[in-house]
């Protein structure tokens, strides 16, 4: 196996398949009652804004995946942003707070 995932023998576009498919399948286990987060408050599920977060994951990961079984790199690269915008709202919400304890409030 190679040390860099995209020369492996299961590298390339396959490897930026994998790696979407996991970040949506992720999503799954952002969705499982009694998780902590890292400051040990439980997740804020019940937030509303929590699932649509989560769906817009999913949805980015989704895109991210047949994006790259199409192999168009410009694509890629928008549904890079996609995917980023994805993360970025519940990370602005919840994660980038000065304090590990202020987070997940």
């Amino acid at each position: 196996m190679a040390t860099d995932p995209l020369a492996s023998t299961f590298g390339g576009w396959q490897a930026v398949e994998n790696a979407a498919l996991a970040l949506m399948e992720s999503t799954n286990l952002l969705l499982i009652p009694g998780r902590k987060c890292a400051n040990g408050l439980p997740v804020p599920m019940n937030n509303p804004d929590w699932p649509k977060f989560v769906q817009e994951l999913r949805d980015a990961g989704m895109k991210a995946y047949r994006t790259a079984q199409s192999k168009n790199q410009d694509k890629m690269v928008e549904a890079a942003d996609t995917l980023a915008a994805a993360c970025a709202g519940c990370h602005k919400k919840w994660r980038e707070r000065a304090r590990l304890e202020d987070r997940c409030k």
